[in-house]
C-alpha cells in the first residue's frame, strides 16, 4: 500500500520502499529498461517484463535517502519518479 499523499496516476511503485523493506516492485513501459539510483549515485539497469513489471532489491536504506528512477532518452537520463524514504 502506498502513502496517502502520493497521486496514483503518477506513481510507478506498488508498495512503499522502507528501511525495513528495501525491495522495489513497480510498473513502467512493457519490455523496457528502468534505471534506479540511490541518492544520485551509480544507476542500475532493470528490465521490465511483458506487462511492465520491474523488481529490484536495495541492500541498505536510511530514512531520508532518495531513490531515483530514470529513463534513458538518447544519451541522456531523465528522472521520471523519485521516492524519499520516510520510515
Amino acid at each position: 500500500m502506498r502513502y496517502d499523499d502520493i497521486n496514483p496516476a503518477f506513481d510507478a511503485l506498488q508498495e512503499n520502499i522502507t528501511t525495513a523493506s528495501p525491495y522495489i516492485v513497480g510498473v513502467f513501459a512493457p519490455e523496457s529498461t528502468v534505471y534506479i539510483s540511490l541518492n544520485g549515485e551509480h544507476r542500475h539497469a532493470v528490465n521490465t517484463d511483458i506487462g511492465g513489471l520491474f523488481e529490484y532489491d536495495l541492500v541498505h536504506l536510511d530514512v531520508g535517502d532518495v531513490v531515483l528512477f530514470y529513463v534513458k532518452n538518447g544519451t541522456e537520463y531523465a528522472v521520471f519518479f523519485e521516492e524519499r524514504i520516510r520510515e
